[in-house]
């Protein structure tokens, strides 16, 4: 956020408190003293006009609200075609379980400081820039109540000297190609994936801020965060590959929930392999960035629903329905209002979900 919305931002926080008034209005980063009249009185207007619109624009029976969860979409929806209703499929399954939001791949910048594009990142994205333009509109045209964000990923270690995220040209060229997929292309947002990143990086916030300022207040900007592999007193396993204290300090974590709308957090190849610790390892992180927000800004909790092993992903302990566990866990630490300040969830699939999968995440979340 802008350095003007910061300074609103700590207005608001004098002013309402408990923070759950923050969640529950959304508008509070811009209140101030003179002004709180005015709105009581705009806000009385608008709950007439919204009753009013209810009465004679009933919406769909079973519409499902809020839509406060999201999914992550890798490149071939983007850049594949979209045969046999797949997309209105997706959008359907979307709307049917209350995830209002998508995190469609769209491009990674390159060593040369060039955006790919294609199916297979082989092409240049400005080759193909009409391909990601027509889904942005198809992907609209199948429900105006989704929102659809760009992600796009930096890997930070690929110029001469082994880190570039410090480099001002990559700062200015991240910004114009955000502005260009949110005012030419038509995305809501962009979801900003930037690793690997382990621990507290100045750099990090100067490129939200350099964005922020190319696109506006109006578009949102998401950031992809590691979460803690090793947090200090977390009453969690030790994990011997992984030198100790790799986190994010409480400070540093206050900085991007300010600087960002939205965080969301990574919670998977987190190297655990109990269940238990598992679980309690996403519990800390949830109970962990509530208690430091003090800002309207979104946290997503992002879980794992894909096969690939690694040394970091046990896909027999980070499941799905383990990950949720984990999060009601984090969610039974905290007050009831603080439990309302959680935006949502986000699930990262490497293929479709079957109804099995839906029905779980249907269980152990929204009919928690």
């Amino acid at each position: 956020m802008s350095s003007s919305h910061e300074a609103d931002v700590e207005q608001a926080g004098e002013a309402s408190s408990p923070l759950g008034k923050l969640r529950a209005l959304r508008l509070s980063a811009l209140l101030a003293p003179r002004n709180r009249l005015k709105l009581g009185a705009a806000l009385l207007v608008a709950v007439a006009a919204i009753a009013l619109a209810s009465l004679l624009f009933p919406a769909p029976s079973g519409e499902p609200v809020p839509l406060d969860n999201a999914i992550w979409l890798d490149r071939a929806w983007a850049y594949g075609e979209q045969t046999g209703g797949r997309l209105a499929e997706l959008t359907g399954q979307m709307a049917e379980n209350q995830v209002g939001k998508a995190y469609a791949f769209i491009s990674s910048l390159g060593a040369d400081n060039r955006w790919s594009g294609g199916s297979q990142g082989n092409l240049s994205f400005m080759e193909v820039s009409e391909t990601i333009g027509d889904f942005v509109a198809d992907f609209k045209s199948q429900d105006e109540r989704l929102s659809l964000y760009a992600w796009i990923e930096i890997w930070i270690h690929l110029d001469a000297d082994g880190y570039r995220l410090d480099d001002r040209e990559l700062h200015a060229n991240v910004a114009d190609f955000a502005r260009l997929l949110v005012d030419q292309l038509g995305f809501d947002g962009v979801l900003l994936d930037v690793k690997p990143l382990f621990s507290d990086n100045d750099d990090l916030i100067r490129l939200i801020r350099r964005i922020r300022s190319a696109i506006g207040a109006e578009k949102a900007i998401a950031v992809a965060l590691t979460a803690d592999l090793t947090p200090i007193d977390a009453q969690l396993q030790a994990v011997p590959a992984i030198a100790p204290g790799t986190m994010w300090s409480p400070s540093f974590k206050q900085r991007l929930l300010l600087s960002a709308d939205e965080v969301v957090l990574l919670m998977y190849q987190s190297y655990r392999q109990q269940p238990l610790d598992y679980v309690n390892w996403i519990a800390y992180h949830v109970e962990t960035y509530i208690n430091l927000l003090e800002t309207p800004t979104n946290i997503v909790i992002s879980i794992p629903n894909y096969s690939g092993a690694s040394s970091a992903h046990n896909p027999a302990i980070e499941t799905m329905a383990t990950a949720l566990d984990g999060l009601r866990e984090g969610l039974r630490r905290l007050d009831e209002e603080q439990q309302a300040l959680l935006t949502g969830v986000a699930i990262y699939s490497d293929k479709p979900l079957s109804p099995a999968e839906w029905n779980t995440f249907r269980e152990f979340w929204l009919e928690r």
